[in-house]
C-alpha cells in the first residue's frame, strides 16, 4: 500500500491507513510503512513542542516523504493532572482553572459554560461526574461511576459543547513547528463549522486541513465542514461521549461517506482489540468491511499503534483486511 501525497488526485480511490505514532511506535515508522501504513499521525495533544519536534524528526528520518498529520488539540479540552488517580462512585473531585484543585482544566470557558446538574465526561466517558457546585474558576463534581482518571485525557460537558474563544497557545506552537518542517496536513479536533480551516491555512500556508467530527454541532453542519476542508475523520470516541451511544450508532448508520466531496476516514476503536491481542474481533472485522463497502476512504488507528503491544502487527492486520475488502 504505497504512500500517497495528501493532494494526490488519486487519493480518493486508494484506501488510507493512518497509524498514530506514540510511545509504542516512535521508532517503528519504517516498519509500519512496510506493514502498510499510508500516513502517520502525531497527536499534538499529548506532545509538548520539544517532543513533537523529536517525534517528527524520527518519522522523517525513517520515512522521508511520508505524509504526516499533526493532530491539533483544537477545541478539545484536556485534564492537567500530576498523576493518575482512582475515584470511587460518589467521590467528590474539584476541577480548577489553576492547580489549586484535584485536577486542572486550563480553559476559563469551561467554568463559565458548565452548570450545576450537567455531566462532565472524562476520557470518552470512562469516568463521569455530575456538577454539584460551580465557581468562576472551579467546579466540584461527584463521580457517577468508579474509575481511573488519567492525565491529558479529554474532558467535556455532555449536554453541550464548551465553545473556545480562541485557539490555544499549545496549538500555536504546534502550527509553528508544522510550518517549519513543511508538514503536509493538520487535523483540527472538535471542529464546529469548518471556519477553523481558515485559521490553519493562514498559520501554515499550503497545508491540507482535516476536520475531525467530534461534537454534536458538527454532525449537523457536515456540508459546511466538507466545503472547507480536504478530508474528514469521523472520531467516535469523543463524538460518542457527546451524543451518547445510541445517537452515535444512528448517526454513523445514516451518514453516507460516498456523498461527501472529500475523503472520509473512520477513527476511534476501529480495531481496538489489536491494542492488546493478536487478532481483531469478528465484530470489528465485519464492521470494517461494512465501512469500506459504504465508501469510507480508510481508517485511523489510534491506541492500536500508539500504545499497543505490537503496532507493526496491528498495521499489517489492518492493511491485509483493507486489501481483501477492495478485491
Amino acid at each position: 500500500m504505497p504512500f500517497l501525497p495528501l493532494d494526490s488526485p488519486t487519493r480518493k480511490d486508494a484506501l488510507q491507513l493512518v497509524a498514530t505514532i506514540g510511545p509504542a511506535s516512535v521508532d517503528l515508522a519504517a516498519a509500519l510503512a512496510e506493514a502498510g501504513a499510508t500516513a502517520f499521525r502525531l497527536n499534538a495533544s499529548h506532545l509538548d513542542a520539544a517532543s513533537l519536534e523529536i517525534a517528527l524528526a524520527r518519522v522523517r528520518e525513517e520515512c522521508p516523504g511520508a505524509p504526516v498529520v499533526v493532530d491539533l488539540q483544537g477545541a478539545k479540552m484536556r485534564l492537567e493532572l500530576r498523576e493518575p488517580c482512582e475515584v470511587s462512585e460518589g467521590q467528590a473531585l474539584r476541577f480548577s482553572l489553576g492547580h489549586g484543585g484535584d485536577a486542572s482544566i486550563p480553559h476559563p470557558e469551561f467554568f463559565s459554560q458548565a452548570a450545576v446538574g450537567e455531566t462532565v465526561s472524562v476520557d470518552d466517558g470512562r469516568v463521569r461526574f455530575e456538577v454539584v457546585r460551580v465557581w468562576p474558576e472551579a467546579l466540584e463534581g461527584r463521580a457517577l461511576n468508579a474509575g481511573r482518571v488519567l492525565p491529558r485525557k479529554g474532558v467535556n460537558v455532555e449536554q453541550h459543547p464548551v465553545v473556545l474563544e480562541r485557539t490555544t497557545g499549545r496549538d500555536g506552537a504546534a502550527c509553528r513547528i508544522a510550518k517549519q518542517h513543511a508538514v503536509p496536513a493538520l487535523a483540527f479536533s472538535f471542529m464546529t463549522d469548518g471556519s477553523e480551516a481558515a485559521w490553519l491555512r493562514e498559520a501554515v500556508p499550503g497545508c491540507a486541513v482535516i476536520g475531525k467530527i467530534e461534537r454534536r454541532e458538527a454532525t449537523t453542519r457536515l456540508d459546511e465542514i466538507a466545503a472547507a476542508v480536504d478530508a474528514i475523520w469521523i472520531c467516535r470516541g469523543d463524538l460518542g461521549a457527546q451524543l451518547g451511544l445510541l445517537a452515535l450508532a444512528r448517526f454513523v448508520g445514516a451518514f453516507d461517506p460516498a456523498r461527501c466531496p472529500v475523503p472520509v476516514l473512520m477513527a476511534g476503536q476501529v480495531l481496538e482489540h489489536l491494542t492488546s491481542h493478536r487478532e481483531a474481533t469478528r465484530s470489528e472485522v465485519c464492521h470494517l468491511h461494512d465501512l469500506i463497502i459504504r465508501g469510507y476512504a480508510g481508517i485511523v488507528l489510534s491506541d492500536e499503534t500508539a500504545i499497543g503491544r505490537d503496532p507493526v502487527h496491528a498495521v499489517s492486520t489492518a492493511a491485509g483486511l483493507l486489501a481483501s475488502f477492495r478485491r
